[in-house]
């Protein structure tokens, strides 16, 4: 059994554009958080995306670990976390047309 570690999610408005995934940040705003304690990655990235479906909207979910060191698999399993996105890729070039 993988030992239980503290972790804080953020979630950042996100969404697609084409090919790419947009992700917004604005300096002193503030955003859905959450912290959790996870026991494995399977652990973690289950919790992770009940947290961003709770939350319902397009999102990137960045998540930070509280501990001193990092388990291994971490970054790998946490680097591109998006949820429910929406694409805009239309909104944008009907928008450019008129």
């Amino acid at each position: 059994m993988a030992k239980t570690l503290d972790y804080q999610i953020t979630l950042y408005p996100a969404h697609r554009d084409g090919a790419f995934v947009v992700t917004q940040f604005q300096m002193m705003a503030s955003y859905p958080e959450k912290r959790i304690q996870a026991a494995g990655m399977d652990d973690l990235i289950d919790k992770v995306t009940q947290f961003a479906m709770e939350h319902g909207e397009s999102c990137s979910a960045s998540v930070r670990c509280l501990a001193p060191r990092k388990p291994p698999g971490f970054k790998r399993a946490t680097e591109n976390l998006y949820f429910n996105l929406v694409d805009r890729t239309a909104e944008d070039r009907g928008d450019a047309a008129a």
